[in-house]
This record gives structure tokens, C-alpha cells and sequence, in this order.
């Protein structure tokens, strides 16, 4: 710290008998400026999802979180992958894929909605009919022999309503972690479809807890031809800080509108394993 100057100046001259008196002051002769030192640093700031959010007007009936990723967040209308940003979330219900899909859902659900009301009344009519045309039935037949129905026909009648599955769809997949033996969930797959000599892109979506997802695309919608799922494999090994040798995995399989096609992935940081399941 540098030392300051100072000089002397006598002021106040003060006569006491025969003795005189001088006051000194004290003046500084250069000005010194404290400094002052601020020392700002930005705080990192990483966005989380919140449960909250679902709630909210903007975005209640299609958001909701990424199991084992919290800085993600996934619309179900769109099956894509977001960030779990506020501005992100609030610019993806902007872009004309989210709107369209939107429409498309709420379309799906005003339609079940009317076929229910329209079964359920339907049921209501057949009843009431069912039941005139019983009362008349048992008030001219009372005297006739009833036929029995053979128990096989019964029996076949049951196994035929039985036979009756929900139908599968026509792409779906699968990814296991083969060195801990355990699905793999949160991961994001794509489906795309060569047309006129390349790629398209279809949908996405990510795996579940059970490391599966089937939505890419329905079967109303699905024809024959050539496809490839890709898998971003890189995120799930960065998050997990395991090395591995792949970026991401791509596969490329034939596909007809008759079947359908289940395409587990076996996946280990160093190798993989795939094939057509059940």
C-alpha cells in the first residue's frame, strides 16, 4: 500500500501569555480512490423437469417426464423427445407437427367418445326390442319342445371369442442392457422409410420401463417396403459415463403390410445384437 504525503499548515495561531501555540492539520496532498474489487460469477443453471407442468393449460393431456432423465421432458401427441425447458416446451406447442397432432388426438377421442354413445344407445334399443320379441315368443311357444344346443358348438363358440386379440402392431422394438440384464427405458428410437432412394422420416418415440415402444405408426397407415430404426445409443452411455463405440445404431429391415414386425435390440457398450421377434 504506497504511503501518502502530507505537509504541515499552521493555522490557529493562539497567544497564552508569552508561549505560542500552533494547531497542526493535517491535509493529504494527493487524493487516493479506494478500489474496490467485485468479483461476479454467473451461476450454472440446469433446468429439471417438473411434475407441475402437466397442469398447466399449455400443456396439460400431452406432456409428461423421461423416466431416468430428468433434464428431459416427451410430448405424447408427437412421440418426440424435448428438452425440459419452459421456452422449448412452449415453442414445440407452436410448431404445426404439434398442432397437427393435437387435432388428430383430439379427432381420435371426440370419435371413441360418439361410437360409446352410439354403442351404448344401440344396446339400449336392442334390449328393449330383444325383450318385446321374447314375451311374445315364450306366449306362443309355451306348448313347443325347446332344441337343445349340442355342447360342442358351445364349446366352439367360446374358443372363437376367445380367439379374438387385440391387433398387433406392424413395427415395434425392444432394447435390453446385456451386462446388467435389465431393460433399457428413456431411450429415443426413430423409424424412417426409403422412398425414391432415401430416407424418410416417419416417427419417434422413446422405450418405456420396459424398454419397448410400438407406436411408430398405425396400421391403417402402414405400407410394404424398406425400413431402418435408429437408436440413439450415445445419450444412455454418456449418462451412465461408459465408454463405448457407438454413436448410435441403425437397423434395416424389409417389412410387408401382412405382418408384424418386432425388432429387439441387445445392447452391450462394445457390440449388439439383433433379430426378428415375436
Amino acid at each position: 500500500m504506497e504511503t501518502e504525503e502530507v505537509e504541515v499548515v499552521e493555522i490557529n495561531k493562539v497567544n497564552q501569555q508569552d508561549t505560542e501555540y500552533f494547531i497542526p492539520v493535517i491535509l493529504p496532498t494527493s487524493s487516493t480512490k479506494p478500489t474496490v474489487s467485485v468479483h461476479s460469477r454467473g451461476k450454472y443453471y440446469k433446468q429439471t423437469y417438473r411434475p407441475a407442468w402437466e397442469h398447466m393449460p399449455d400443456f396439460k393431456g400431452w406432456l409428461r417426464g423421461v423416466e431416468g432423465e430428468p433434464t428431459r421432458a416427451y410430448c405424447t401427441y408427437c412421440h418426440k423427445n424435448l428438452h425440459a425447458h419452459m421456452n422449448s416446451l412452449l415453442k414445440h406447442t407452436c410448431t404445426i407437427r404439434h398442432q397437427k397432432a393435437a387435432q388428430l388426438h383430439s379427432a381420435r377421442k371426440s370419435k371413441i367418445a360418439i361410437n360409446m354413445k352410439e354403442s351404448i344407445s344401440g344396446n339400449e334399443d336392442d334390449k328393449d326390442l330383444s325383450n318385446e320379441e321374447s314375451e311374445l315368443e315364450e306366449e306362443e311357444e309355451d306348448d313347443k319342445p325347446r332344441e337343445l344346443k349340442p355342447m360342442t358348438e358351445s364349446i366352439a363358440d367360446q374358443n372363437s371369442e376367445t380367439r379374438i386379440l387385440p391387433e398387433k402392431p406392424p413395427i415395434s422394438t425392444q432394447v435390453m442392457d446385456t451386462t446388467k440384464g435389465k431393460p433399457i427405458s428413456g431411450l429415443q428410437v426413430s423409424l424412417y422409410k426409403l422412398i425414391d432412394g432415401r430416407w424418410t422420416f416417419v416417427n419417434e418415440g422413446i422405450t418405456n420401463s420396459t424398454g419397448k415402444f410400438s407406436e411408430f405408426i398405425d396400421r391403417a397407415d402402414f405400407t410394404n417396403g424398406r425400413y431402418k430404426l435408429h437408436y440413439d445409443v450415445d445419450r444412455y452411455f454418456e449418462a451412465r459415463k461408459q465408454e463405448t463405440i457407438y454413436p448410435f445404431i441403425e437397423i434395416i429391415f424389409n417389412a410387408g403390410c401382412t405382418e408384424s414386425h418386432h425388432i429387439p435390440l441387445l445392447l452391450s457398450p462394445f457390440g449388439y445384437t439383433t433379430y426378428k421377434g415375436t
